[in-house]
């Protein structure tokens, strides 16, 4: 209890200066505020069709005149503005119909030219929301959606997104409740009208609506309250365990610890269970967007995604209100840069881990079991022999359809976020070894992302601001420290910290309780660290091969069907089989693949067996993960 008081009182002490302005406006976005408020008016009752009919008025000025659809949505990381779900796009003025055409080199952009006489132009157009899974993310159903207004408007261009106003409303099918960061202005004939507000905190705030809707107070009398809202496919799965709603809370609580005062006047998580809405997690200054499994409050969802709230909850404090300079535009039709994403994701996936444990949404062996998946992922990426980890937070990018990678092992993806998990394991663990146990992670979290004001802002910073912070806890060469595990490359994964935390990384037989999660929820069996590969549970289809791993030497690749076990059709438990019978002979294990219409036989040469990661203690040494993830008082 000493060491604790005493931690506590370095936390409360420690103050980092930051650059802290408000970002400046570009010099080709004008420093007045648009003239007139916009209104928006969208209509969200065409479930079963799943389209959303949107009414603005413009006020304008005769001359010509750019709209701009939102393209560079922050949080996205790309340019992901689903320019390709708008149709049906009408402009009038005083009733007469405006002729409008597109830009050549940005599809993005509108041009249209204002008549004299017209003060406001009339905007109609549709969103069309996928009406499955491969058109892309599934928002709207007959029970539940989320209305996220950046793909449901235009904006006059030439202005900061703070300088422009707008006044939005939302029709919701009869009977349908939501939850939003958005103040109210009442309700008209079904209409909901929210306040007046700038565009910038109008796309920072979406709105989950449905038709079985419940919201739970998380820090009952807080003077900034943090709510947590829910909609759902049914009406049982919003019956929370009391066990389960617990966690939350001390969710909050801990994260109050790690950061300190809270950047926001409240906060609304945004959570969708449902097994029709795409899966999401993304990042707002007041609320988050979730979507993930149906029986996620009743406790029969997988523990694994028991990181996604923490996560977008962290990022109210790293990347909201402190952000990477370059990731800060004046407006959403200019490019971000992603070069500080190993510190905006990969910093907050290392808290959403943390705190996940702290607050009880992980088991201690949960936890471990969860590092141990993501040690083996990177220590087998090859890909880390040619391609930093600074390169992959340009994936969103070079990867803009999303498309799944034939060779993801060589290729690398977003690895900033998981990866990122283990480059700021080694700093805190490096933090407590160099102060003999006084300083942590908690320790810069705290003065860097702290000294929120309680209402919305945003300040910048820069990678020399992370090292200075750094090195006001505990001097050290954090400039080189950094840099070579963010631009260095492999063999393996980076496992100083984890070494530093007293752990190491084994294999053996016994399955690690996060992989056989995945295994059922996305229903595959991963032979990743024996064979080097994953087959589809249902129809023997390859989803995944290490590159230079045993299956890849023998010709192995994605997409290929395995047919057949040493003559046996495939089964997980058969090919388990051949795997551990081949450790004690020198037979090779055959496996019979289909690819297109051709059929063949393939040798696996291998003899270890089954092989899954775990963590052991290292003897001797300082159990420093334990402390990283024992809740804090």
């Amino acid at each position: 209890m000493a060491r604790l008081v005493i931690l506590l009182s370095c936390l409360l002490g420690l103050s980092f200066s930051v650059r802290a302005q408000a970002p400046a406006a570009a010099s080709a976005v004008s420093d007045r505020d648009y003239p007139g408020v916009i209104s928006l008016a969208v209509d969200a009752t065409d479930v079963s069709r799943r389209i959303y009919r949107v009414r603005e008025r413009i006020p304008v000025q005769p001359g010509p005149l750019k709209l701009w659809y939102p393209q560079w949505i922050p949080g996205n990381h790309a340019a992901t503005g689903p320019i390709n779900q708008f149709a049906g796009l009408s402009i009038s003025g005083n009733g007469q119909r405006i002729e409008w055409r597109r830009d050549p080199l940005d599809v993005y952009a509108f041009h249209l030219q204002v008549p004299m006489g017209v003060a406001a132009l009339d905007v109609e157009f549709q969103s069309l929301s996928p009406t499955a899974d491969d058109q892309g993310r599934v928002a709207m159903t007959t029970e539940l959606m989320s209305v996220q207004w950046s793909r449901l408007l235009l904006y006059p261009a030439g202005y900061d997104a703070r300088r422009l106003r707008f006044e939005p409303s939302l029709r919701l099918p009869e009977g349908w409740q939501f939850g939003s960061a958005l103040e109210t202005a009442g309700t008209d004939g079904g209409v909901n009208r929210f306040q007046t507000l700038a565009l910038v905190d109008l796309v920072d705030s979406p709105v989950y609506a449905g038709r079985y809707f419940k919201r739970f107070d998380l820090d009952p009398g807080a003077a900034i309250p943090v709510r947590l809202n829910v909609i759902a496919d049914a009406p049982e799965l919003l019956d929370a365990k009391p066990e389960i709603l617990a966690a939350h809370r001390a969710l909050v609580k801990q994260a109050d610890l790690v950061f300190g005062p809270r950047p926001f006047a409240h906060y609304d998580f945004l959570l969708a269970l449902s097994d029709q809405f795409s899966g999401i997690g993304l990042e707002h200054h007041q609320s988050s967007e979730n979507g993930t499994f149906p029986g996620y409050l009743t406790g029969e969802a997988p523990f694994t995604d028991n990181y996604l709230l923490p996560h977008e909850y962290t990022h109210s404090w790293n990347g909201k209100f402190m952000r990477p300079a370059l990731l800060w535009t004046p407006h959403y039709n200019t490019p971000m840069q992603n070069d500080l994403l190993w510190v905006y994701e990969g910093q907050t996936e290392f808290w959403a881990w943390v705190l996940a444990a702290r607050a009880g949404l992980y088991t201690p062996q949960q936890a471990q079991e969860v590092l141990a998946a993501s040690a083996a992922l990177f220590d087998h990426r090859a890909g880390r022999g040619w391609r930093s980890l600074q390169d992959t937070v340009y994936q969103g990018i070079v990867d803009f359809n999303d498309a799944p990678q034939a060779w993801e092992s060589w290729q690398r993806g977003y690895d900033f976020y998981d990866e990122g998990t283990l480059v700021w394991l080694d700093v805190d663990t490096k933090l407590r070894e160099l102060s003999g146990g006084k300083r942590s992670l908690d320790d810069f979290a705290r003065g860097f992302f702290g000294g929120g004001t309680g209402r919305i802002e945003t300040r910048t910073y820069a990678v020399d601001d992370v090292v200075g912070a750094l090195q006001t806890v505990q001097p050290h060469d954090w400039a080189a420290f950094l840099r070579q595990r963010v631009d260095g490359h492999g063999p393996g994964a980076p496992m100083e910290g984890l070494a530093r935390a007293g752990w190491k990384l084994v294999y053996n037989e016994q399955p690690n309780a996060a992989i056989a999660e995945a295994e059922g929820d996305q229903e595959f069996d991963d032979f990743s660290y024996s064979l080097g590969l994953k087959i589809a549970s249902a129809d023997g289809k390859v989803d995944a091969v290490l590159w230079n791993s045993p299956a890849y030497l023998a010709g192995l690749a994605k997409d290929m069907v395995v047919v057949a076990v040493s003559g046996m059709a495939y089964d997980a438990d058969r090919l388990k089989r051949a795997i551990t019978a081949a450790k004690t002979t020198e037979s090779a294990i055959e496996l019979l693949v289909r690819q297109g219409d051709a059929y063949r036989t393939l040798r696996v040469e291998y003899r270890q067996g089954l092989r899954y990661p775990h963590l052991q203690r290292i003897a001797g040494t300082p159990d420093r993960l334990s402390q990283l993830l024992a809740p804090r008082k």
